[in-house]
């Protein structure tokens, strides 16, 4: 019983915080506010390893399971359920309503899966309204092209779209990336 009390008091405190950042989240640049944000957020066990941008609207279910790198921007209305660990590597920018489920089921008996993760490896683009699903990794560099469903791995500088995503083509690296936070030299 102390255990289930226990999980009911935490999952609400996490909400309550979460819900309280989105108020503090006014500006685009790394201010006051926004560090405000990054502390609470971090409170409730968001790994966040370096400055990053979280936007408003952003909502999470075991956020122990997340990791977020330096110099990461996540846009407007971003969901992510980490059952599994979620990983999203530095210089990652995303757009409006991104979803990531890392976590699934077997069909018969609706038992956990295990090796649901999802490893964005960095210097992405994410289109506006994706959805990732469990058990996915995006390469490094890859774009992923708005309204895209991914759910198989994603090669290196690839750029990817449709539903379920597609190759398109491949994308030269660039030397250079801008963030808002700035122009960094790869």
């Amino acid at each position: 019983m102390y255990k289930i009390l226990s999980e009911i008091y935490s999952n609400f405190f996490q909400r309550f915080l979460i819900f309280i950042s989105n108020f503090i989240c006014l500006s685009y640049y790394f201010n006051n506010y926004n560090l405000l944000r990054y502390k609470f957020l971090k409170i409730i066990g968001i790994n966040i390893n370096g400055p990053v941008y979280i936007d408003k609207n952003f909502d999470c279910y075991m956020p122990k399971n997340i990791t977020i790198e330096k110099y990461t921007s996540l846009g407007h209305y971003n969901k992510i359920w980490a059952f599994d660990s979620v990983y999203i590597g530095p210089f990652v920018q995303t757009a409006f309503g991104l979803v990531i489920v890392a976590g699934s089921h077997s069909k018969t008996d609706y038992a956990p899966l295990d090796n649901q993760s999802v490893i964005i490896e960095g210097y992405n683009w994410i289109g506006a309204n994706v959805t990732i699903i469990g058990g996915v990794r995006i390469g490094k560099g890859a774009i992923i092209a708005a309204g895209s469903l991914v759910n198989k791995n994603v090669e290196p500088y690839a750029i990817y779209g449709g539903i379920p995503a597609k190759f398109i083509s491949y994308r030269e690296p660039s030397d250079e990336i801008y963030t808002l936070f700035g122009k960094f030299k790869i």
